[in-house]
């Protein structure tokens, strides 16, 4: 037999193993999936962002909990089969999200917790087309790759606050406050988009805004320079863009450079790391919040999820020091992804189906639906589900010997 006897000889047996092995593999992937709807989940389960990650876990665990205990998704099990962890950082968040996109029997892919994570891998999601929670990221492109006016990914459901929304009630209540502002935000994605859709707003509100902007790394231990530039633009406010680990930083240089400024926050001004690491020197932060956990006469769904999420995890630091009354950062961390899951398993079961195509058109069928941080509706051309309706304006205020907060608009 020659050489090239061999080789072909080999290759046919090689192609007829495949051909054997392949469709029972197919087939046993279909069996183990048959009656359990399998989810994949990337998020920062450690590192620097870690109570980001965690939240999330807590909101995605709590919804899977609660509906197997009511007999899962047509009699189908809910399970999490595989939770990697990517610290948001965008490079490991990439290698996950191709782990996660090779597992066939995975019928939802749950998200990273920050935006430079998600953008990493959000074009990879798009293209496999899975169902996606969307959980906390809040880049525009991540959810709307044109603008918000234009279509949605396919297949990106998004739950946190959605960074045009968020500019609309910030921008507004700094229009209407300030003339001089400094502009500090974070050099990610999350970051420029931001600084971007703020002036944008802020300048069509009040075209006599001035905007003094200035950049700086997640992470950074110094920002002195850029908030030295800022005092001498002689500004009346200062507006930062950013998660509650820098702002505490932030906070604390305004503080020992005399810089007696109003700061005004994105949404990470009310969050847990910048309770925790500012202490009573958050007092006065001013930021945007969806507000039904500090609302007198809660909706079911909220009085619902707070219940349950005490059952679970009891008054653990995501509830906060109030033992009768959890604390509004679970908000902005633990009930997107709560709420997000929710959804998922609603449009599953309305599909009567995994098939991804059949899930989410039945997703952009959803009217009314009730969930903790607002009532959901989508669409075709929305993607979305927190409103601007359904954010205020709170102040960080002292109260009794620690701080609480007050809504202003």
């Amino acid at each position: 037999m020659t050489t090239v006897s061999r080789r072909n000889l080999m290759l046919s047996a090689t192609a007829a193993g495949l051909a054997t092995l392949l469709p029972g593999r197919i087939t046993a992937a279909r069996a183990q999936s048959a009656d359990t709807i399998r989810l994949g989940l990337t998020t920062a389960l450690t590192g620097p962002y870690n109570e980001f990650g965690e939240g999330c876990k807590r909101g995605f665990d709590l919804a899977i909990e609660l509906w197997n205990a009511a007999g899962g998704i047509n009699g189908k099990k809910i399970e999490i089969v595989t939770a990697l962890d990517d610290q948001m950082v965008p490079d490991r968040a990439a290698q996950n999200m191709r782990r996660l996109l090779d597992d066939p029997t995975l019928v939802g892919i749950l998200g990273p917790a920050g935006s430079g994570a998600t953008m990493a891998v959000i074009d990879m999601v798009t293209a496999d087309g899975r169902p996606y929670v969307n959980a906390l990221a809040q880049a525009t492109p991540a959810t709307y790759p044109d603008g918000i006016d234009k279509p949605p990914r396919a297949n990106v459901f998004t739950f946190g606050i959605l960074s045009p929304v968020e500019a609309k009630v910030l921008g507004a209540y700094i229009a209407k406050s300030y003339k001089k502002i400094g502009l500090m935000h974070e050099s990610t994605a999350y970051g420029v988009s931001g600084r971007d859709t703020l002036s944008s707003v802020i300048k069509a509100a009040n075209g006599d805004v001035e905007i003094t902007a200035e950049a700086y790394n997640q992470r950074a231990t110094d920002v002195t320079a850029q908030l030295v530039r800022i005092q001498r633009a002689d500004v009346e406010a200062l507006l930062v863009v950013g998660l509650g680990t820098d702002l505490v930083n932030i906070r604390r240089s305004m503080l020992r450079l005399g810089l007696e400024l109003p700061l005004v926050t994105s949404a990470g001004g009310l969050s847990l790391p910048y309770f925790e690491g500012a202490g009573e020197t958050a007092v006065g932060t001013i930021a945007p919040m969806v507000s039904v956990l500090v609302q007198d006469n809660p909706r079911p769904a909220v009085t619902h999820f707070i219940e349950e999420y005490k059952k679970k995890y009891g008054t653990d630091r995501y509830w906060g020091p109030d033992p009768e009354r959890p604390q509004l950062q679970m908000s902005l961390i633990v009930i997107p992804a709560f709420d997000g899951a929710n959804v998922l398993f609603e449009g599953i079961k309305a599909a009567a189906s995994t098939e991804p195509a059949k899930v989410i058109a039945a997703i952009e069928g959803l009217k009314d639906l009730p969930g903790v941080n607002a009532v959901y509706s989508f669409t075709a051309q929305q993607h979305h589900g927190i409103q601007p309706d359904a954010l205020s304006m709170l102040r960080v205020i002292k109260k009794g010997g620690g701080i609480g907060l007050e809504v202003l608009s």
